[in-house]
């Protein structure tokens, strides 16, 4: 295996996330509760390949498990994952021998996607996206990061999945476009109506 690619234990689930974001998941099968047990001892990540209408699909996300927030008698838990990286999925084994969960090989890919587009640019600035303490301002420079912009206006995991799958720049700020155009309507609306509300 080339160094971009590597071999990870499975855990397929209706979510995609995008590198950064943190969710809280309920374990309760045994096989999860095996794989994650196991990720707690050993500190290894695990891949999330994304699961829509039944169907594995190509992409999906590695995650590291940041705490087991809580654990009953039964063994079952909720816990909370943050990703670290997306990924190409390669292969996947259903079930991994003296293993009750899957594994598979999963391709990194370069997910540099920056633009300088006017609009979308103006639009960032515009609806203050700015979202994240921690990483501060979106742009740097002219320059705006099209993953944090997608992190930033809270897409759900059937957007995120269809927006990561584009792999183009220019359809990725296209979709990106239309999401920034719609929530500024929302925007507006709502002004309208805190003005409506303030005149009475």
């Amino acid at each position: 295996m080339s160094s971009t690619t590597k071999y990870m234990a499975m855990f397929p689930l209706p979510v995609f996330l995008l590198p950064g974001e943190e969710i809280p998941l309920r374990i309760f099968e045994p096989r999860y509760k095996q794989l994650i047990n196991e990720c707690n001892e050993t500190g290894d990540t695990f891949g999330i390949p994304y699961v829509s209408n039944d169907n594995i699909k190509s992409y999906g996300s590695e995650v590291e498990l940041v705490n087991i927030v809580a654990k009953n008698s039964l063994g079952e838990m909720v816990i909370l994952i943050k990703a670290i990286a997306n990924f190409h999925l390669l292969n996947l084994k259903e079930k991994l021998p003296d293993k009750l969960y899957g594994g598979g090989i999963i391709e990194y890919i370069d997910d540099r996607f920056t633009t300088t587009n006017p609009e979308l640019v103006v639009l960032v600035k515009k609806l203050n996206l700015n979202l994240d303490p921690v990483m501060g301002s979106l742009i740097t420079g002219d320059s705006v990061n099209l993953m944090n912009v997608a992190k930033a206006i809270q897409l759900d995991s059937d957007e995120k999945f269809a927006f990561y799958s584009l792999r183009n720049e220019k359809q990725m700020v296209n979709y990106l476009i239309k999401r920034l155009r719609f929530i500024e309507h929302i925007q507006m609306q709502e002004k309208l109506l805190e003005n409506n509300f303030s005149l009475n």
